[in-house]
């Protein structure tokens, strides 16, 4: 009964506000984690991209100036100065200076916690006047597609120093306060349920007719409920739908589905650090065992592709040198007979987020899978919240089996292998506790030569896919295309698979 009445009480919610042409909702699956623009590494990215803006952005394979209007090197490409552009204004209407820059970029490098490591090679920011910034490198890297990261690179006002301390401000951000120059300003943040933008009058890019004054993000768990929402025009834009769902829509003459190539992957995460994933005979053998093919054909439905390795297809390092993982069950039971393990000492617990229905039927079929090995498997269904802090509890505590999408940060491989396989003193996204020295010093080479010697920067991320395939602490199950489901009531969306379920609204607009 309560759960008809929350349902009931969302509708109508989102049907108060559908009335009104001036307002576009989001209906998204998920709740928001934290608020602050300097450490915030989840799905609050969908928030954070609309009131805040970076210096530049990655659109359609190049860099775009947002912030910034243009920017030069040196020949060795270790400093790189930045043209700021003039009279832009944040939200607590002081204006955007070079001073803002190195604040919002020293920040996030001085909390050190999730995105920071994309500014590892800045050694010092430098700003000889109030629309200068200069990158000073202790090593070559491409800065102006590090600054178009959707996580870190937010540049906001210098004035929230004045609140006290980092954890103070982070509690103010937090509290659902922002002070960016994006196009739209923050009234309403309930991570759970609902956050509520407003036009932000004094944008740098002006508003016309056609453009949204308020957009909406409704949270919406359930896929089925926000397939009803979509048909029902209660909000005009979604994602994430059953595939079963979105083949139907595909049909209809009310919505508009878009299909675009992603980067964004499915993996497996093994915990290398217990009991009998520590064991690498024992990984293989259950890697063995995934049925492939069925989940790309059951679960995708032939919305995506199988990847050969960590680095998605697409981006440099791609493993077209390793075959693609297969279902092989002699293989795998080959492996479990040289493992030593008894399959039947073993009680193993996969987890997954509950909202995700790609998620769930992977789990289903890796579990069938599993059983015909004799191995017993619980597949847990957990919040993104709870999922994660069990991941990052106590190794010994936490679960033998993690499913997890990773997207981009930077349009980088590095990006990808840094963030789930390098070691780290405290678990981040390195939910397979994968600890390999080789790796880690590889990975740390090959982008310093991304932007000088792409061929080298390829060839040493190819080495660290073969290593990893021998290792295997984690898996990739499928790389997605990015499908999103839109209103005929709304025009002008154009889904950017570097910026993975951000609505990028002030793009969006009536289509009446």
């Amino acid at each position: 009964m309560k759960k008809v009445f929350f349902i009931s009480l969302l509708l109508l919610c989102a049907f108060a506000f559908s009335q009104s042409s001036d307002v576009v909702i989001y209906a998204f699956g998920s709740e928001m984690i934290t608020l602050d623009p300097s450490t915030e590494f989840s799905n609050s990215i969908i928030v954070l991209n609309n009131v805040y803006e970076t210096l530049t952005r990655f659109v359609d394979g190049e860099v775009i100036p947002i912030l910034a209007e243009s920017w030069s090197a040196n020949e060795e490409g270790d400093i790189w100065t930045f043209k700021l552009r003039q009279g832009v204004k944040f939200h607590d209407g002081t204006e955007m200076t070079s001073e803002d820059v190195k604040y919002s970029i020293e920040r996030c490098i001085r909390l050190g916690q999730g995105p920071a490591y994309i500014w590892d090679s800045v050694e010092s920011i430098k700003t000889p006047d109030d629309y200068t910034v200069v990158f000073e490198l202790s090593y070559p890297a491409n800065i102006p597609l590090i600054a178009a990261s959707g996580y870190g690179a937010f540049i906001f006002s210098s004035e929230v120093s004045k609140l006290g301390d980092d954890a103070e401000i982070a509690e103010w951000f937090n509290g659902g306060n922002e002070v960016g120059s994006g196009p739209y300003r923050l009234v309403k943040y309930d991570p759970k349920t609902q956050i509520v933008m407003k036009k932000f009058d004094d944008y740098w890019g002006g508003w016309t007719e056609n453009k949204f004054e308020n957009a909406v993000i409704q949270i919406v768990p359930d896929p089925s409920l926000r397939t009803q929402m979509i048909l029902s025009n209660e909000v005009q834009i979604t994602r994430d739908l059953i595939y079963d769902d979105i083949k139907v829509l595909e049909s209809n003459p009310n919505v508009v589905v878009l299909n675009e190539p992603a980067f964004q992957v499915l993996y497996l995460f093994f915990n290398t650090q217990k009991h009998p994933f520590n064991n690498a005979d024992f990984r293989k053998a259950v890697a063995y065992a995934i049925p492939f093919q069925d989940i790309l054909r059951y679960v995708l439905m032939g919305y995506g592709r199988p990847p050969r390795g960590i680095i998605p297809q697409g981006m440099l390092g791609y493993a077209n040198h390793l075959p693609p993982l297969n279902q092989d069950m002699k293989k795998a039971e080959e492996y479990l007979k040289k493992s030593g393990i008894d399959p039947d000492s073993v009680n193993l617990v996969l987890t997954y987020m509950q909202s995700d229905e790609g998620e769930k039927k992977s789990c289903e079929l890796i579990w069938s899978a599993l059983k015909k090995l004799g191995l017993n498997i619980e597949i847990r269904p957990m919040n993104w919240e709870q999922q994660w802090a069990l991941a990052r509890s106590d190794f010994q505590q936490a679960q033998d089996m993690f499913i997890m999408y990773w997207w981009p940060t930077i349009m980088s491989p590095y990006d990808f292998l840094f963030s789930m396989l390098h070691s780290e003193e405290e678990v981040l996204f390195n939910l397979c506790y994968y600890y390999n020295s080789e790796v880690d010093n590889l990975m740390d080479t090959a982008v310093t030569l991304e932007g000088i010697d792409p061929a080298k920067a390829d060839s040493l991320y190819k080495q660290i896919e073969t290593i990893v395939r021998e290792d295997m602490p984690i898996v990739p199950l499928y790389q997605i295309d990015d499908i999103y489901v839109m209103s005929k009531a709304v025009k002008n969306f154009d889904p950017n698979p570097a910026y993975p379920n951000v609505v990028f609204f002030y793009n969006v607009e009536s289509a009446f």
